[in-house]
């Protein structure tokens, strides 16, 4: 975290204000348009949240959305889960894709935690320790079941603030990095569950990677992307370790 800190605290005063002003208009967006699904309901358990995290991974959240009632319904808790032989988890995850890996995965991890107590791991070397759990999910997890301000940073969010700010040394050098500072800075505050999502969710709708709705935009006036109508080198997956797809959220 020393190095990421170090990012954070070195973005120019300027940098810092466009951040604050791009949280603000996604905030009051997300309001009237964000998605609603079951996995971001106020009272979902640990376990539902970590299933839907491992869902997402590489897939739609539409179709994540088909399958989710139905899996949950199926497999309730950790110890279902676990318990469940591999032809009926696979079964059920077939339709999402990546079904073998996701099978095996999933059983490995609810068996980790089962083991555990039922209790998952509150920090990230514990929770990356886990199958199926790499850095993204690592933070969804310590966003969305323990609270912290953690950038839920796939390839929307990054794209997001690629054009948002649309400068080299913001997006190409040391890209990873920097990258992670600006998504910090962009979550650090009292609504950071709702920044992450309503980032997430504007990347997936509005800020589209192919296509982009520029001319309707609420960040137009201040988007150096929007304003350029160039195309702008912008951040991949390549970039991102241990992120999803675009397609995931």
């Amino acid at each position: 975290m020393g190095s990421l800190q170090v990012e954070f605290d070195e973005l120019a005063p300027e940098v810092g204000e466009r951040i604050r002003w791009l949280r603000r208009r996604l905030l009051s967006w997300f309001v009237c348009n964000g998605r609603s699904f079951l996995w971001r309901e106020p009272d979902r358990a640990p376990y539902e949240v970590v299933v839907a995290e491992v869902l997402l991974q590489r897939t739609t959240a539409v179709g994540v959305a088909r399958a989710y009632p139905g899996f949950i319904e199926h497999f309730p808790s950790w110890t279902s889960l676990a318990q469940a032989p591999l032809e009926c988890l696979e079964s059920m995850l077939r339709p999402l894709g990546l079904w073998r890996q996701k099978t095996l995965a999933f059983q490995s991890l609810a068996q980790s935690i089962v083991a555990n107590g039922g209790v998952v791991p509150s920090t990230r070397t514990e929770l990356e320790r886990l199958r199926g759990i790499g850095p993204y999910t690592a933070s969804a997890v310590l966003a969305i079941v323990y609270g912290r301000a953690e950038p839920l940073l796939d390839v929307n969010m990054a794209r997001l603030l690629g054009r948002f700010l649309a400068s080299p040394e913001h997006t190409e050098a040391r890209p990873r990095r920097m990258l992670h500072a600006l998504a910090l800075r962009l979550v650090s505050s009292k609504r950071s569950l709702e920044v992450n999502w309503a980032a997430l969710d504007f990347g997936a709708l509005v800020c589209c990677a192919r296509q982009p709705r520029c001319p309707e935009c609420v960040l137009r006036t201040k988007c150096q992307y929007a304003r350029s109508l160039k195309l702008q080198p912008t951040p991949t997956a390549d970039v991102l370790s241990g992120s999803r797809s675009a397609g995931g959220r």
